[in-house]
């Protein structure tokens, strides 16, 4: 019996655990070197395609990668700097942003000038662009202008770092109390509802295996024992059965209120006026945090009344 309990409990851990936010898959095309040489060039280059993916929010497609793509289409990837260009290489990569741009040297400084194109539309998105005061610095400048234009293109393009929040995803994470909650960003509601129905779940196994226990000891009293043992045993069965009624009474309705609050006050903000209009009638308060891919989370405290 306590196997089968924590095997569904393990179960629906497993089917709560947060999908991941899909990833924009961004191609990196060599700087183009004007007066300097193609080693500082394509070392720039690394660098940016490096902290592209240290960031976690792209797929970066590699460059071994793209050049054997490239070369089997018979494409020089040399030369490619500009938005029509740069399109042709995206699609042929199945890329949805393709990042070009150059370096170039101005007296003793290095500019480093970059450019996201977008494959589908055919227009720049986003740009960025750092100085290296000297080519010993220029390593600095390339990390710099990697966390700026990471900045700019998730600001500009939201949908693909924000969880996705679907009926399916919600429902099926209620299951288990609590982690519908989590899901739909009600942090302080999903806690309270995770922990206290895992402690009233973990009684109720603890009281059905303590009367399990009371209740074979009552059945192995032998028939010639004295009366006072069969009532005692009889006592501690009952007293068991009584715990376990209670553990369970209590368990279930946990697990009924937490679907109270699933299907009336805790639906997922990023539904947006659609999901505002499946409730009609109620007033409720809610406490939680809400998630920014650049900020972290905000701490949202709120009471509404729909009609």
């Amino acid at each position: 019996m306590l196997k089968r309990v924590i095997v569904c409990m393990l179960f629906f851990v497993f089917l709560a655990l947060p999908a991941r936010a899909e990833k924009m898959l961004i191609a990196v095309i060599d700087l183009e070197a004007k007066g300097v040489s193609k080693i500082v060039s394509g070392a720039v280059t690394d660098i940016i395609r490096s902290e592209m993916v240290k960031t976690g929010l792209f797929t970066v497609v590699e460059r071994t990668q793209m050049a054997e793509i490239l070369k089997e289409q018979g494409f020089q990837m040399t030369g490619c700097t500009d938005e029509s260009c740069a399109v042709k290489m995206g699609k042929l990569l199945s890329a949805q942003k393709i990042l070009v741009g150059e370096i170039n040297r101005v007296g003793e400084a290095l500019m480093i000038t970059v450019r996201i194109v977008d494959v589908e539309k055919g227009t720049s998105d986003h740009s960025a662009s750092q100085k290296s005061l000297t080519e010993d610095e220029v390593d600095v400048a390339a990390v710099e202008l990697t966390k700026n234009l990471a900045t700019s293109i998730v600001e500009g393009n939201a949908e693909y770092f924000v969880q996705k929040k679907t009926y399916t995803g919600y429902y099926a994470r209620a299951l288990y109390p609590g982690w519908g909650q989590l899901y739909a960003d009600r942090d302080f509601k999903g806690f309270t509802y995770l922990g206290t129905f895992t402690l009233a779940a973990g009684f109720a196994v603890y009281s059905w295996m303590n009367y399990s226990s009371a209740a074979k000891a009552y059945d192995n009293v032998p028939r010639n024992a004295e009366q006072s043992e069969f009532d005692k045993k009889f006592k501690a069965k009952k007293d068991a059965a009584i715990m376990f009624i209670a553990a369970g009474g209590l368990t279930g309705a946990i697990y009924i209120m937490n679907w109270i609050d699933i299907v009336f006050f805790s639906k997922p903000e990023a539904w947006g006026k659609q999901a505002a209009n499946d409730i009609r009638g109620w007033s409720g308060f809610n406490i939680g945090y809400a998630f920014n891919p650049l900020y972290g989370k905000t701490l949202n405290v709120g009471y509404g009344i729909y009609f």
